[in-house]
């Protein structure tokens, strides 16, 4: 009877081994699936109210296989106007540890920026990057910033040079802008240059919440302008029908950045597109998830630029568009 128990013992301690060890091994693959199967986290951070950019970025993140609900979670953060706010909203990202943040235009990534220096930041159409000091530089950001430069504040010229083209008697040209915006002084620097190349003269329009448009408009009125040009940041995109308003009755030329402002009234527009920006900003965002350090991506530029011209605009306010002009437009509307 002895020898019978000391042969089941034997046999039964190599057994139970292999069976803890079985079970280890499912424990451990069970373990590394749920990581493997963890979504990641996103966090959409924006000036404005909420933005169709950033549920195109959200968009193009499910095409690259980010599915919402699936194995990726979006946080939108909005200030609605309020940039006061954005560092309050970016603080409550970096709590809930998201993976990335997109930041829309610079103030949001000063806000993400100052909230954290681990965390990846992607922004979507940064103007004058490394000259606001966001970024080292756009060849090597360093830190944790990387994204998209829209060279907005550089195509400044190109603007000016169109409004003169349109309206070859522009002598005195009226700049909207938010002073708070840390790119303007860039956007007033390369129109003033320009501007002045061409005999006209530059008025600063400035404005730092929707409550001064009231007194800034008034005091436009009575610069005698005959064109404007207005610097798009959150405050100035959402505020923009005032100024079409105000353009209409005082018979002013307008010109923009973005097709977006002339689908909303503006004369002209001439500038890089939205759906480059939330496209390429989305690519980055996945090569980050998949780990890539934004010190090691340099900051993209916009490539594809678009004039667009509306000329229902241009007839209320009495101006003939040239064919030179319209031949060029990639968008025309009647």
């Amino acid at each position: 009877m002895k020898l019978t128990i000391e042969r089941e013992r034997s046999w039964a301690r190599p057994q139970a081994f292999a069976i803890a060890l079985l079970l280890f091994t499912s424990a451990h693959s069970a373990l590394g699936a749920d990581a493997a199967a963890k979504p990641v986290r996103i966090g959409f951070l924006s000036p404005s109210e909420p933005p169709s950019s950033m549920n195109t970025v959200r968009h193009r993140l499910t095409e690259l296989g980010y599915v919402e609900g699936k194995n990726a979670v979006s946080e939108f953060r909005y200030s609605h106007g309020k940039a006061d706010r954005l560092p309050e909203l970016a603080a409550d990202l970096v709590r809930l540890k998201v993976d990335v943040i997109v930041a829309q235009t610079n103030a949001a990534a000063f806000a993400a920026r100052d909230a954290t220096r681990t965390i990846p930041i992607v922004v979507w159409a940064s103007h004058g990057a490394s000259d606001t000091g966001l970024v080292a530089s756009l060849g090597r950001p360093g830190g944790n910033i990387t994204g998209l430069e829209s060279l907005a504040p550089e195509l400044d010229a190109k603007r000016v040079e169109l409004l003169k083209e349109v309206l070859p008697h522009l002598s005195r040209l009226g700049m909207v802008y938010n002073a708070e915006d840390r790119g303007s002084p860039l956007h007033v620097k390369w129109t003033g240059a320009a501007a002045s190349a061409l005999g006209v003269t530059t008025a600063r329009l400035e404005v730092r919440r929707a409550e001064d448009y009231d007194a800034m408009l008034s005091s436009a009125a009575g610069k005698r302008l005959d064109g404007l040009l207005t610097f798009t940041d959150p405050l100035t995109f959402d505020q923009w029908n005032r100024v079409a308003t105000f353009s209409l009755a005082n018979r002013v030329a307008t010109i923009c950045e973005f097709k977006e402002l002339v689908q909303a009234g503006c004369m002209l527009s001439y500038g890089p597109t939205f759906a480059e920006f939330s496209e390429r900003v989305a690519k980055l965002v996945d090569r980050i998830l998949k780990g890539a350090k934004p010190a090691d991506l340099p900051m993209e530029q916009a490539t594809r630029f678009e004039l667009a011209v509306n000329l229902k605009t241009a007839k209320a306010l009495g101006i003939m568009v040239p064919k030179a002009v319209l031949v060029r437009a990639d968008h025309v509307i009647d």
